[in-house]
């Protein structure tokens, strides 16, 4: 009896182990990887820059009387449009017309005297020496004269073009001393916009393409939304002082839907890739890794209809601070893996990687 109940543990013990055995050469799927994907949306997007801008105006002259004298007509303000030719200010002219007065009648008086001298030297009375002198008289006599004329003009303070003031620095009735400012005047039709630029940047920003596919164009702190396309006006040649910038002014006329003034903040969008580049564009360098087989810098391709990746031979272009740049081997809408390259194999199964909410 007990020979029979050793059998039978032996028995058991020996069907368990077997199953145990079978249990363990059962080989374990292989699990998913799952992969941190980047779809290229846009090839050269990584050209593209915003630079923060100014807006200034196009054309702005500080104004002044270039006489001295006390002002007696001044009404304008602020904000307020002018046109080309008008008074915008006015002197009391009393002094300049009596001098003009003056001078008219010293000119009459010398153009009769050289008439009269003309004629007595035809008959031979005086010399030429005195008739010499009663030309040049005449002349001194003509150029007072002009003199004249214009100090009285000088007394009007004329608007050079259309415009807006936009400062105002005396009050009516002041007295004013010769190139004293008076009023700011800025001109109204355009408007310009001007940035800082970088001197790793500077030869892009100011080499401006027409017929480029993408043109420059600002949009304004007030209105966001729209924007407006500009073109290269002027550019510096000397670097800001205490920057390593340069400033480059692009212009464009007055947008009518909103009212931009002078000192105003705009973001002006320009594309830096010269517009004759090969396209491309930029991936985080850990997406790229060597191929030990036969050294071609590759990337891993995810395919979303069967959920593989294949490698992809690319040509690299410069490293920048934001990645490498792609010259060659990616297209508009390729999904690759930009993380754990180094772990993946052609044709291998791998899913997205998807961040949860609170993760």
């Amino acid at each position: 009896m007990k020979h029979l109940s050793k059998i039978l543990i032996l028995l058991i013990s020996t069907a368990w182990l077997a199953g145990c055995s079978v249990e363990s050469t059962e080989i374990a799927p292989t699990p998913i990887r799952p992969v941190k994907l980047l779809e290229v949306t846009d090839i050269n997007a990584s050209s593209i820059r915003v630079f923060p801008a100014k807006i200034a105006a196009t054309k702005q002259a500080e104004l002044g009387f270039r006489v001295s004298g006390q002002l007696i007509d001044f009404t304008l303000v602020e904000g307020v449009h002018v046109k080309k030719g008008e008074v915008l200010a006015q002197l009391d002219d009393r002094d300049a017309r009596n001098t003009l007065l003056n001078r008219e009648a010293d000119h009459e008086l010398a153009a009769a005297d050289f008439k009269r001298k003309g004629e007595l030297l035809r008959r031979q009375l005086i010399s030429p020496a005195d008739y010499d002198l009663a030309k040049a008289q005449l002349k001194s006599a003509t150029a007072a004269l002009s003199n004249a004329r214009d100090q009285l003009g000088y007394t009007s303070l004329i608007a050079p073009y259309d415009g807006t003031v936009a400062k105002i620095s005396i009050d009516n009735f002041q007295m004013l001393q010769a190139n004293q400012p008076v009023l700011v005047l800025q001109k109204d039709a355009d408007i310009d916009v001007v940035i800082q630029v970088p001197e790793s940047m500077a030869n892009r920003a100011i080499t401006f393409n027409p017929n480029a596919k993408f043109q420059p164009r600002v949009s304004f702190s007030n209105q966001p939304v729209n924007n407006y396309r500009v073109t290269l006006k002027e550019y510096a040649t000397q670097v800001t002082p205490g920057t390593q910038s340069y400033e480059v002014v692009y212009t464009l006329p007055r947008p009518t839907q909103i009212n931009v003034l002078p000192g105003m903040s705009a973001e002006l969008t320009l594309d830096l890739s010269l517009g004759n580049e090969e396209s491309k564009t930029v991936i985080p360098t850990s997406a790229v890794m060597k191929r030990d087989l036969d050294g071609e810098n590759i990337i891993w391709l995810y395919h979303a209809d069967t959920g593989n990746v294949t490698a992809q031979i690319v040509t690299l272009g410069r490293i920048t601070t934001d990645g490498v740049e792609i010259v060659d081997g990616l297209s508009l809408g390729d999904q690759l893996v930009v993380a754990g390259v180094q772990y993946l194999s052609d044709e291998q199964q791998v899913k997205p990687l998807r961040w949860q909410r609170g993760v």
